[in-house]
């Protein structure tokens, strides 16, 4: 029987961050992976307009190309009937999060490493202060280079 932890590298990148005056993640050492899943989930007191991006760099903390990335968010809050079924597949390099939108809400950012800029080994989730209030919780879902059940640290 497989694992998904055999597969998948589980990174807590943020906990119980109060995004109102912006929120930078632990950034992400993709030596050892090939693709990046940030499932970010916003509480019930997000208010305002938070722009996430989500950058390369060549160095543990360097924010310096943001990627394009793809992402999918639930259609109803937590608790709805419809809160795990997904909106269609978009693209952005700097998405705005509408409190009204994502509130109580699960969105999903996919990264390609090898969309990476050459020489970047490192991404690093952000959301800027523009939001009034709120808290969110972020996690990175790695896929290995390997299988095994165990990995080396994706942070420094």
């Amino acid at each position: 029987m497989s694992r998904l932890y055999e597969e998948k590298h589980f990174v807590p990148v943020a906990q119980s961050t109060d995004i109102n005056g912006g929120m930078t993640g632990d950034s992400i050492l993709m030596k050892n992976y090939d693709h990046a899943t940030f499932l970010v989930y916003f509480g019930a007191d997000l208010s305002g307009d938070a722009v996430l991006t989500i950058s390369s760099g060549a160095t543990d903390a360097a924010e310096t190309t943001a990627m394009t990335f793809a992402y999918r968010y639930g259609s109803a809050a937590t608790g709805s009937a419809t809160s795990d079924t997904l909106s269609d597949e978009t693209t952005s390099a700097a998405l705005t999060c509408t409190g009204t939108t994502y509130v109580s809400r699960l969105l999903i950012c996919e990264v390609d490493a090898n969309a990476m800029t050459d020489g970047h080994d490192w991404l690093t989730l952000s959301l800027s202060s523009a939001a009034s209030a709120g808290y969110c919780y972020v996690i990175a879902i790695l896929n290995k280079n390997y299988k095994g059940s165990a990995a080396e640290t994706a942070l420094s």
